[in-house]
């Protein structure tokens, strides 16, 4: 009886090479209002609004919630505003933040900075009062009290194809400061850092 022997390596059919697909981290963002909610949404994330007053309540009531969930997940994220938070206040609640295991991207003053990051890079701070006139340049439509789970997304829908300008305007911005105590005093915000990582995880 004679064996039949195959060469595999000069086979005529050509062994096929798969790409390795990359595991996509989960996450969880609390955010401090529903505006926020609605936008981190668009990513197609897990949120959920905290509340909780001051940014050191948010901070608190972040920590509880983050202990209560039913799942672990690779990131924690809490979007927060400096807005009437104190220096020494705003410094620890983001170091407890991270302490426990949570990231912290902040906007000083507001949110709002994060929508006129996506236009232009800020190099001196701008009055919040200002920020509605600033952004209808833009976003004709726009209006600082309808806030909510509607605006966020509407604003991510007006925004999002700007979004490599906002990453790229607002990093500029925050490198100009050496701490975080500086950023405090500036119109700066560290949102790029959470929109940078969710734009990375959308599958292409």
């Amino acid at each position: 009886m004679h064996t039949l022997r195959f060469n595999i390596t000069n086979s005529h059919y050509p062994i096929r090479k798969y790409r390795r697909v990359p595991t996509r981290q989960t996450c969880i963002i609390f955010t401090e209002g529903e505006t926020e909610e609605g936008y981190f949404k668009k990513f197609k994330s897990r949120c959920k609004t905290v509340k909780g007053g001051s940014m050191l309540k948010i901070v608190e009531e972040a920590i509880v919630q983050k202990k209560n969930l039913m799942r672990n997940y690779d990131q924690y994220w809490l979007v927060v505003d400096k807005d009437r938070t104190s220096p020494e206040h705003f410094i620890f609640a983001i170091q407890m933040a991270e302490m426990n295991g949570i990231q912290v991207a902040f906007s000083c003053d507001s949110f709002e900075i994060w929508w006129l990051f996506h236009f232009s890079i800020i190099n001196s701070r701008v009055n919040p009062m200002d920020y509605e006139e600033k952004i209808k340049k833009y976003v004709h439509d726009y209006s600082y009290r309808d806030k909510g789970i509607l605006q966020g997304a509407n604003m991510w829908l007006a925004l999002h194809s700007r979004l490599d300008s906002a990453i790229s305007n607002a990093r500029k911005a925050h490198s100009q400061c050496k701490t975080t105590n500086e950023a405090y005093y500036q119109s700066v915000t560290t949102v790029y850092q959470l929109a940078d990582f969710l734009n990375k995880q959308r599958p292409f």
